[in-house]
Order: structure tokens, then sequence, then C-alpha cells
């Protein structure tokens, strides 16, 4: 392994304008951040971590506070961070990316379409942040940070992938922070916080992620909420979802009270926005919230998508709360989160909504309770959040939907029938009608194979075998597109929204943490391909330049 010692174990569409999520505007307010005397800007990294085109492993290892220091600006030193270090201070924003080192050594921060990161969270003794592809940051408002060891000891998870079949690729996971320096006597400009982790999805797994699909959207708006809108009628669509369900998604505020200082939420391309609320029992009959007046909205976290055709890709920003965002709560008040997607034009699989709250147990006058001061505490609602950071280059998803100039697989004629032992994936392609969407492909290469009315299609991977290590295998997905699907490929290109939804998840092996990543097996079943005539196209989630196509005899295509 490459830099610390981490331990292998624990990503899509048309694009179309969507309705739900409004691109977010040049103009668009963005969080400063605080300042405060004696502070030092610092560049921190990982060691290269080497990366696997074929699957995306969850990873565990531990870092410190800022490994590989680089002052940016600032009155400080690097010697703060050096092994054994005992200095003290406070970390007052956070900046997190990745970057890619080359064999010459130059680093570059890479495409979404081209090297992904699913996520990345750093967990140490009340102190947790993390983050996605949107690259979220903390940015804390005046007078609260983080109180570290300068050499404090974090866990590192994190998952990243290779969206092509370049092997041997280096990366490092990167973050800037704002260091500020205890002092003696200790400083009072600042308060320290702790992280309360709220995350939608995930218990019992480890792997907190829920499928947020078309067919889930009951009342027709386009959207899901997660995990509102999972039925406990264990015949309604979308009941498999419930063993998703994370009892982290509320927190029961402790002895004391406390106040909430800072919040942003994490979202995957699809999500519109995470909505936070708090409940408290008023009647006294033990149960906060099962009475009207009960419950109040705290916070909405929006993502405001930079790419036209709305919440397609990762070219998004997510709101955070405003610097005078604080709000008291009792002992006793339940706060709870939930995540909404836009379901109306494609299904999302692997969809996470996580919801990192900052708080304090310190007393701020500015603070309002939402029972006490409702009206105080519905303005700042109503006046919403502010972007953590504006529009990144390396989030521009330049390759999604393209014209490449491939033939249509619905005008080519049939390329004999799919074998009774079904289709392989091999090579990072589909055998018998599988191409990939690069410029000059052959129209020979993309005629589809015919099946039978009615007929199911098995495919099985065999770039993923039981007895292959995480990093031997490749791992797969056989996922519906809608035709011809021959457009250039890229976080927003194709979407999972084929006429007959059919997603094979990740097929292989893993191991540890992965084994919740990946489905087990090598092997997938299509539903019934029922269309007389109807070329049913599809692609790879893991690697969107796989496509594939399987046409029903009968009829017209």
């Amino acid at each position: 392994m490459d830099g610390p010692r981490f331990v292998s174990s624990a990503l899509l569409a048309t694009v179309g304008l969507l309705l739900f999520a409004a691109p977010a505007l040049a103009g668009d307010p963005v969080l400063n951040a605080a300042s405060y005397p004696g502070m030092t800007t610092y560049d921190c990294a990982t060691d290269p971590i080497t990366i696997y085109p074929g699957q995306n492993t969850d990873l565990y290892g531990l870092t410190k506070t800022c490994p590989n220091a680089q002052k940016v600006s600032g009155p400080g030193d690097t010697s703060v961070f050096a092994p054994g270090s005992t200095a003290q201070g406070y970390m007052t924003r956070f900046k997190p990316s990745m970057v890619e080192v080359h064999p010459d050594g130059s680093l570059t921060t890479p495409s979404v379409w081209d090297l992904h990161l699913h996520h990345v969270v750093w967990l140490g003794p009340g102190v947790g942040f993390g983050t996605g592809e949107e690259k979220t940051e903390d940015k804390f408002p005046q007078g609260y940070g983080f109180q570290l060891s300068a050499d404090q000891t974090f866990g590192l998870n994190y998952m990243i992938h290779d969206l092509t079949a370049v092997a041997g690729r280096r990366v490092q996971i990167t973050w800037q922070i704002d260091w500020v320096p205890e002092t003696t006597p200790a400083r009072t400009d600042i308060n320290p916080v702790k992280t309360i982790g709220l995350d939608v999805a995930g218990t019992p797994h480890l792997y907190p992620v829920f499928d947020a699909e078309r067919g889930f959207d009951t009342n027709g708006d386009g959207k899901y909420t997660f995990p509102d809108d999972v039925p406990t009628d264990p015949a309604a669509p979308g009941y498999e979802e419930r063993e998703n369900v994370s009892s982290a998604s509320s927190w029961t505020v402790p002895a004391g009270g406390r106040t909430l200082v800072f919040a942003a939420g994490h979202l995957h391309p699809g999500g519109l926005y995470m909505d936070m609320q708090v409940s408290r029992d008023l009647d006294g009959d033990g149960t906060p919230g099962d009475d009207a007046g009960e419950t109040k909205p705290l916070f909405r976290s929006d993502a405001h998508y930079y790419e036209p055709a709305g919440a397609v890709s990762w070219d998004v920003a997510m709101t955070a709360t405003r610097p005078d965002w604080r709000i008291h709560l009792k002992e006793g008040d339940v706060v709870s989160v939930n995540a909404t997607y836009n379901v109306k034009k494609a299904s999302w699989y692997e969809s996470m909504g996580l919801f990192p709250l900052e708080v304090s147990t310190g007393v701020d006058p500015a603070a309002k309770d939402p029972f006490d001061d409702a009206a105080a505490v519905k303005a700042m609602y109503d006046e919403g959040g502010m972007l953590t950071h504006a529009r990144l280059p390396e989030n521009i998803d330049a390759k999604a939907d393209k014209d490449l100039g491939l033939a249509d697989p619905r005008k080519l004629k049939g390329k004999g029938k799919v074998p009774k032992s079904g289709l392989i994936i091999d090579g990072f392609q589909y055998s018998k009608g599988g191409y990939s969407a690069f410029r000059g492909y052959p129209a020979s290469g993309i005629r589809p194979p015919v099946v039978k009315a009615g007929t199911s299609v098995t495919f099985t991977n065999i770039e993923a075998l039981p007895e292959m290590s995480d990093s031997e295998q490749v791992w797969h997905s056989v996922t519906s597109c809608r035709a011809p699907c021959n457009r250039g490929s890229g976080i927003g290109y194709p979407l999972a929204q084929g006429p007959i939804k059919f997603d094979s998840g990740q097929l292989g092996y893993g191991s540890g943490l992965s084994a919740e990543v990946t489905t087990g097996s090598n092997i997938y079943t299509t539903p019934p391909l029922t269309k007389p005539g109807h070329t049913y196209t599809y692609f790879c989630r893991i690697h969107p330049f796989m496509r594939g196509s399987i046409r029903v005899a009968g009829g017209r295509s």
C-alpha cells in the first residue's frame, strides 16, 4: 500500500432540463472564511495512493491533522505538524480535494469524468468531516472551530475509482485548512464545536447508500424523499429500501442543551436538497413530534447545479448555513434529516444523504430557540443558505452527451442470437453487441444480438471471480439506459432511464467493508425483455464508456 496503511475493505444521463434544480448563477453568494490573529493556511495531503480501474473499494486507514504540510499563507510554519508535536489549535476552515500524481511527479486535479472521488471521511474523537466530488467546504462562522492536536490521528475512509480502463494511476487526497494556534492563557475568541454525523442511510450497513428509483415516486411529483417515502407495505415499490433506513438520521439533544452553529448536506447526482428539522415534546406525552406544532424546520441544504441540464452531474455546490445561523436546542429535542432526489427522468443508484452538524456546548446570545423564537428561526430558514464554493472547473462534465458520430444500434441489422449461456463481460466490454463509446468505433461492432420476446438475458462478469483479491477484480454494472445511448460518457451521461428498469449493482466479490459495495456475485439476469422489435440499451455505471444493446425479435426496431 502507498502512504498510510490502508486496509482493503468499504457512480449517470441524457441531458435534458430538469424541473427541480435550477442551475446556480455566477452571482450566487459564497461563504467567506473567518479570520483570526495568528491564523495560518496550510495544504495537507496523504501519501500517493494507487487506484485500480476495476472497482470502488471502500478503504480505511489512518492519517494526521495535516500530513505533508505546506504553508500557503500566514505567520506559522509546517513544524507545528511534525510527528510528536504537542501543539494545540483550532481548525476553522476545511477545503477537500484530490490530485493525480503523474509519473514525472507533476500534480493535476482530475476531472470527475476521469477519476472519481465517491466519498472521503475524516473521523477523530468528537470531530468528523467528509465530502464527495461536490467538494463541500467547512467554513465555520466567526468564533467557532474544531479544537485539535496538531498531531491528532484521524481515521480515513475513502472510495475512489477510475472511470477509464487505465491501471496503476496514483492520487493524493488533499485538504487545505485554516489553523489558529492555541495560546497561553487559552484564547477566548474561538469556541470548540463537535460533529454530529447525521446520515439518512446505513444502519445496519457499513456502506451508507440507498437507491432512488423512478418507480418509487408514488404521488407523481417527480421527487423521492428518503427515508420519508419508504413504504411500510411489503408489496409497494421501494419497500426493499427499508433495510437501508438509518437510526443515524436523527439525534436526541443531551443534557444541558446544545447550540447548532454550522451544517451542510452531501448528496449524489440527482439529489435536490436535504432538510433538517427539530421535534420537541410540548404536550408532555413523551413523544416529540407526534402532534401538530411539535416539529419545526431548521435548514434546507440545496444542491445548486452549475450544469445547465440540472441535477445530472457533479457540477454542483451545496449550500451551508449562513454565518449568523445559530439554533439553541433543549435537552430531549430530536433533530432529524432527510434527502430528496429528482426521480422524474432517471433512477439513481447508490445514493447518499449525509448531513454533518456542528454543535457547541457554549451559550451564544445570538442563538434562537425554534419554538420560543419561532418567527426568528423561520426567517433564518426562509433566507436559506450560502454556497460553500463557486463552480469548480474539474467538475464541469465536459465529455457528457457529446455527439461521437456513433451508429444508432436501433438502426443497425441484428447480429445473430444471444447465446443460451448469455453474455459475458470481459476486457471492459460486453460481448456481442457491446462496444466502447469512443469516436470512430465501427458500426459493425455495435450491431445488437437478438432474443425472443419475453426472454431474460444473463450476464457473467468473468473479470471478477471469487478467488481473486479486490485489486485483481474488475467490477461492472449492467444498467438500462434510453436508446440510442451512444453519446459521450461522463457523470452526466448515460442516465439510468431505460424503458425497462434494470440495474445489476456492482458485479463482483468485494471483501471486508467492500463486501457491501458489490453484489457478492458475478452473474446478473435482466427482467424479461418483452417488446417485439425494440432495441434495449445498457451501460456500466462504473465505467460509463461501456455500452451495449439487445434487440427483441419481431415487429420493427
